[in-house]
Protein backbone atom coordinates (compact mmCIF):
# COMPACT_ATOMS: atom_id res chain seq x y z
CA UNK A 1 0.00 0.00 0.00
CA UNK A 2 0.84 3.81 -0.47
CA UNK A 3 0.28 6.98 0.80
CA UNK A 4 -2.62 9.17 -0.82
CA UNK A 5 -2.51 12.63 -1.59
CA UNK A 6 -4.49 15.11 -0.21
CA UNK A 7 -7.03 15.04 -2.84
CA UNK A 8 -6.90 11.12 -3.20
CA UNK A 9 -7.85 10.83 0.22
CA UNK A 10 -10.49 12.97 -0.09
CA UNK A 11 -12.14 11.19 -3.04
CA UNK A 12 -11.45 8.05 -0.90
CA UNK A 13 -13.34 9.21 1.81
CA UNK A 14 -16.31 10.26 0.21
CA UNK A 15 -16.52 6.89 -1.56
CA UNK A 16 -16.02 5.04 1.79
CA UNK A 17 -19.13 7.55 2.83
CA UNK A 18 -20.97 6.18 0.10
CA UNK A 19 -20.06 2.63 -0.48
CA UNK A 20 -20.32 2.76 -3.97
CA UNK A 21 -20.66 6.09 -6.55
CA UNK A 22 -20.61 7.40 -9.74
CA UNK A 23 -17.80 9.98 -10.64
CA UNK A 24 -20.83 12.54 -9.98
CA UNK A 25 -22.40 10.85 -6.60
CA UNK A 26 -18.71 11.67 -5.27
CA UNK A 27 -18.13 14.94 -6.47
CA UNK A 28 -22.26 15.38 -4.64
CA UNK A 29 -20.88 14.64 -1.58
CA UNK A 30 -18.35 17.46 -1.61
CA UNK A 31 -19.10 20.42 -0.08
CA UNK A 32 -19.39 24.19 -1.94
CA UNK A 33 -17.32 24.52 -4.13
CA UNK A 34 -17.20 21.58 -5.68
CA UNK A 35 -14.57 20.32 -7.83
CA UNK A 36 -14.65 19.99 -11.48
CA UNK A 37 -15.76 16.67 -13.14
CA UNK A 38 -12.60 15.90 -15.27
CA UNK A 39 -10.15 16.44 -11.56
CA UNK A 40 -12.71 14.07 -9.72
CA UNK A 41 -12.45 11.81 -12.62
CA UNK A 42 -8.79 11.80 -13.19
CA UNK A 43 -8.44 11.06 -9.48
CA UNK A 44 -10.55 7.87 -9.45
CA UNK A 45 -8.95 6.54 -12.23
CA UNK A 46 -5.53 7.35 -10.60
CA UNK A 47 -7.15 5.26 -7.23
CA UNK A 48 -8.12 2.21 -9.45
CA UNK A 49 -4.75 2.17 -10.96
CA UNK A 50 -2.88 2.25 -7.41
CA UNK A 51 -5.63 -0.37 -6.45
CA UNK A 52 -6.86 1.27 -3.83
CA UNK A 53 -11.27 1.27 -6.32
CA UNK A 54 -12.33 -0.84 -8.99
CA UNK A 55 -15.25 -0.60 -10.84
CA UNK A 56 -18.29 -2.36 -12.93
CA UNK A 57 -20.46 -1.02 -15.70
CA UNK A 58 -23.61 0.57 -15.08
CA UNK A 59 -25.55 1.34 -18.17
CA UNK A 60 -23.09 4.09 -20.15
CA UNK A 61 -21.09 4.77 -17.49
CA UNK A 62 -19.61 3.08 -14.02
CA UNK A 63 -19.94 2.69 -10.63
CA UNK A 64 -17.08 3.15 -8.35
CA UNK A 65 -16.62 0.90 -5.09
CA UNK A 66 -13.41 0.68 -2.76
CA UNK A 67 -11.13 -2.38 -2.55
CA UNK A 68 -9.63 -0.99 -0.02
CA UNK A 69 -11.30 -0.52 3.40
CA UNK A 70 -11.10 3.19 5.46
CA UNK A 71 -10.02 1.20 8.50
CA UNK A 72 -7.09 -0.71 6.44
CA UNK A 73 -5.74 2.29 5.26
CA UNK A 74 -6.29 4.10 8.47
CA UNK A 75 -4.07 1.47 10.14
CA UNK A 76 -1.20 1.63 7.40
CA UNK A 77 -1.61 5.51 7.60
CA UNK A 78 -1.43 5.51 11.09
CA UNK A 79 1.68 2.87 11.09
CA UNK A 80 3.36 5.22 8.52
CA UNK A 81 2.88 8.05 10.99
CA UNK A 82 4.45 6.65 14.08
CA UNK A 83 7.30 5.49 12.11
CA UNK A 84 7.98 8.15 10.37
CA UNK A 85 6.95 11.23 13.00
CA UNK A 86 7.39 8.97 16.11
CA UNK A 87 10.29 6.95 15.85
CA UNK A 88 7.89 4.14 16.74
CA UNK A 89 7.58 5.13 19.65
CA UNK A 90 3.83 4.82 20.81
CA UNK A 91 4.07 6.52 24.62
CA UNK A 92 5.49 9.62 22.53
CA UNK A 93 2.58 9.51 20.00
CA UNK A 94 0.23 8.92 22.81
CA UNK A 95 1.54 12.26 24.51
CA UNK A 96 1.36 14.05 21.44
CA UNK A 97 -2.66 13.68 20.89
CA UNK A 98 -2.97 14.18 24.67
CA UNK A 99 -1.71 17.35 23.96
CA UNK A 100 -2.97 18.22 20.65
CA UNK A 101 -6.12 19.71 20.20
CA UNK A 102 -6.26 18.48 16.23
CA UNK A 103 -4.31 17.04 13.94
CA UNK A 104 -3.65 20.07 11.80
CA UNK A 105 -0.83 20.88 14.62
CA UNK A 106 1.06 17.86 13.18
CA UNK A 107 0.57 18.71 9.64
Amino acid sequence: MQRLTPAEEQVMLRLWGLQEATVQDIINFYPLPKPAYNTTSTIVRILERKGFIKHRKKGKGYIYLPKISKEQYRDYAANWLLENYFDCLNQDAIAFFQKAKSLDELL
